[in-house]
């Protein structure tokens, strides 16, 4: 059973700390509730994220996994707004 591609979102969004730079076509690491992760920018499709960069030492929001790797959003100040987006899949 391959489960590479199937993506789990979480119901709450949890921060993390970037440890190697992300892009939207390039995977990086973030550590995250004690474990270093792979990442990658989450696509929602209707945001244009393709220009994103994450930096190293800079927050993300983890929105879910796919496999092993992380599923990430830009981190912004008001988590509220975060909350707010509506991610397919979770309810």
């Amino acid at each position: 059973m391959d489960l590479t591609h199937t993506i789990k979102l979480f119901k709450d969004l949890k921060p993390a700390r970037v440890e190697h730079r992300i892009t939207f076509y390039q995977r990086g690491r973030v550590f995250f509730e004690g474990t270093s992760w792979p990442a990658k920018i989450y696509d929602l499709g209707d945001l244009e994220l393709t220009d994103f960069v994450v930096d190293v030492a800079s927050r993300v929001m983890v929105v879910g996994r796919q496999g092993l790797t992380l599923l990430v959003l830009p981190s912004v100040s008001n988590t509220d707004a975060l909350g707010k987006l509506d991610l397919p899949g979770v309810a």
